[in-house]
């Protein structure tokens, strides 16, 4: 049986917007965990730095200096991605820094260190590194549909 051509016309103006609605929810969702993960490492940066010194991939005083720039770095790319103007050089750090924690994290689990990730420090218990990098794998599939957007 045939649909009916208002609900056919109804689902093609629709789509659209569901579409436009769900892009809007990521980048928020997308925006504020970052916001969130730096503002938690920003608060003690000491705990960070032995936090990337434990993925043994820098020298101590690179982990020192990183875990003091990088949650202001994060928690600043997560503010710009919910202002239009700024959404793709935002998307763009949050896509390079996805890359690098993911990195970080393959390379910790393949040479079998046993460390929590870092990412959120002290707000949430220890996870491993498994959870961490699946959870990026999804952020980044989020940030593609997010590059789509801007195509």
């Amino acid at each position: 049986m045939e649909e009916p051509k208002v609900i056919s016309a109804w689902r093609k103006a629709a789509w659209p917007d569901i579409r436009k609605l769900g892009r809007v929810l990521v980048r928020i969702a997308l925006g504020a965990l970052f916001v969130f993960a730096g503002a938690t490492k920003a608060y003690d940066p000491g705990a960070f730095a032995i936090e990337i010194q434990r993925y043994q991939l820098v020298p101590w005083i690179l982990c020192a200096l990183v875990s003091v720039y990088l949650p202001w770095l994060e928690m600043l790319a997560g503010v710009l991605l919910f202002l239009k103007r700024f959404q793709r050089g935002a998307l763009l750090v949050i896509t390079l820094l996805l890359l690098v924690f993911t990195f970080a994290l393959a390379s910790a689990m393949f040479r079998g260190l046993s460390i929590d990730c870092g990412c959120f420090g002290k707000a949430f218990t220890a996870t491993g590194t498994t959870v961490p990098l699946l959870r990026n794998l999804v952020l980044l599939v989020f940030t593609g549909i997010l590059w789509m957007e801007h195509r």
